[in-house]
């Protein structure tokens, strides 16, 4: 098994880094915490009321946009350090046609939050009624500003690019070579999430497919189209992991590929010979995934 580069990581694959920030819509009302504590003869540090400064449904749609931004993020990348992931140049079009979708969402969403502010805060002022205070709203101003979505793309530092005009050659080596440690060190973590990956949801095609009609209770199991879906997702982006161009990771990629997304998900509730046949070669993956990484 392969656990290092033929060639530089950067020339592989990039860094990339997502932030965000967010009004978040509550805060911790002390006055009440301190009441309720006094009330119930509980420790100060108890328990605390935060409050609902405007309605839940108000920042769901910057909420869902921001979610959605981070499963890309995983889908997309492998964990480097400090937040950033690797993102193989293979995937790079492809996740910033995405990610270009959700940043729109997002700011399109944090946009008309700031328009309908004012309108939030009356709102909610009824509503909280005696635990309603303007000194914990931000200015109208600004309220835009608390809502940011980015992702930065960084370099993948280079072994062989390093070099120093102040440091002696000794010195020079052994930061190379702990660049070196560090770089293949990654890429073992980055097989072991695969690894995970395959694992995970390989696993979860197998076990749905040998419990499909054997219910308890007159209840049928039963599996959503997302069981081929994901699975035939995993398969199109294990070719791009594979950053050490691991031989035996090629060939389960394939496998997976050949073997478990050829039927759809209806094909395989109704016809019970492809179900068994899915079935054993999903378990046989896992089996081979088990011995060859484990």
């Amino acid at each position: 098994m392969a656990n290092t580069l033929a060639s530089p990581l950067s020339r592989k694959a990039t860094l990339i880094k997502l932030s965000s920030s967010a009004w978040s819509g509550k805060k911790v009302d002390k006055k009440v915490t301190r009441e309720t504590n006094e009330r119930y003869h509980a420790d100060d540090d108890a328990g605390e009321y935060r409050k609902r400064l405007v309605e839940k449904k108000a920042l769901e749609r910057v909420g869902k946009a921001e979610s959605a931004a981070r499963a890309l993020f995983e889908k997309y990348t492998k964990p480097w350090s400090r937040g950033m992931g690797i993102l193989p140049n293979a995937l790079h079009a492809e996740f910033s046609n995405e990610w270009r979708k959700i940043q729109y969402e997002h700011d399109e969403a944090a946009d008309e939050f700031a328009a309908l502010y004012s309108d939030h805060v009356d709102e909610m002022k009824a509503k909280l009624n005696g635990m309603y205070d303007q000194n914990d709203y931000p200015d109208p101003a600004v309220i835009r500003d608390r809502f940011a979505l980015t992702v930065k793309p960084y370099p993948v530092p280079d072994v062989g690019d390093f070099r120093s005009d102040v440091l002696d050659e000794a010195t020079v080596a052994d930061i190379k070579r702990e660049m070196q440690e560090a770089s293949e060190e990654v890429l073992r973590d980055a097989l072991k999430d695969t690894v995970a990956q395959i694992t995970k949801t390989v696993g979860h095609m197998a076990e749905k497919l040998r419990e499909y009609g054997k219910g308890k209770d007159g209840k049928k199991n039963f599996f959503t189209d997302t069981l081929v879906g994901n699975v035939r997702e995993l398969a199109k982006l294990l070719p791009a992991f594979n950053l050490t161009n691991d031989p035996e990771l090629a060939k389960i990629s394939a496998r997976i590929s050949k073997e478990l997304t050829v039927e759809d998900a209806q094909a395989l509730r109704d016809n019970e010979a492809a179900r068994e046949t899915v079935a054993k070669s999903a378990e046989d993956i896992l089996k081979d995934v088990s011995v060859l990484f484990g």
